[in-house]
């Protein structure tokens, strides 16, 4: 199964707390249990390099390297401090049988998405991370769907109907092999239903696809 869920973090709290006009996306978390949790971040925005200017003083990193310097995307390896409710959090998730996906920082906290085999797993980690100090808001649950991709939590279910019956209508063809309207025939909704679903769906997927979530916190449904 595929989940979503709000949560805060210590990781990076001092400097998303005093930076503002960024987007973090945090994906290759990697730990054990003598090693604490270290990550991948790119940073985008307007407040990058204000980002960069505090995020080596933040008492929760241990070691930082910058991959990628940009005026507005940066890359960094960092190695968080041990023993942070995060590092226990992701053991948790782990030994549940949980597979670590991405986390997007959105202003008032973390969304991050992961699978889990089935529910029992998931519910499983709940426990185990309620029990390290780490509380969570499930915001997408999608039983029965594996997914590979983190970036891909900005979709709705509708808004992946809209998409598929666009592939394969061959909307997106040179020339088109369907319209707006085929589409939204085919699935009994109206053309602006059919139109704004597409533009949000291809606009997530642009975002995740150069790590860049937009303005935009949790979309559940359209």
């Amino acid at each position: 199964m595929y989940v979503e869920f709000h949560h805060q973090s210590e990781i990076f709290h001092q400097t998303l707390r005093e930076t503002e006009g960024v987007e973090v996306v945090v994906r290759n978390l990697a730990t054990g249990p003598e090693t604490p949790l270290r990550l991948i971040a790119a940073v985008t925005g307007d407040g990058c390099g204000a980002f960069h200017d505090r995020v080596a003083e933040d008492p929760s990193i241990a070691e930082l390297k910058l991959l990628e310097d940009g005026d507005l995307r940066r890359l960094y390896w960092a190695k968080a401090v041990l023993g942070t409710v995060d590092q226990r959090a992701y053991e948790a998730a782990v030994d549940s049988g949980g597979v670590y996906l991405q986390s997007r920082w959105a202003g008032d906290g973390w969304y991050t998405t992961m699978n889990y085999p089935d529910q029992d797993s998931f519910q499983d980690y709940q426990r185990r991370i309620d029990e390290a100090g780490m509380e969570i808001e499930p915001t997408l649950v999608r039983a029965g769907r594996y997914l590979l991709s983190g970036g891909a939590f900005d979709l709705t279910e509708k808004q992946e109907a809209v998409l598929l019956e666009a592939i394969e209508g061959g909307y997106f063809e040179v020339p088109r092999g369907s319209t707006l309207g085929d589409i939204a025939d085919n699935l009994a909704i109206s053309e602006q239903a059919a139109s704004e679903r597409l533009r949000r769906a291809m606009a997530s997927l642009a975002r995740a696809a150069v790590t860049n979530s937009g303005e935009e916190s949790v979309t559940v449904e359209q």
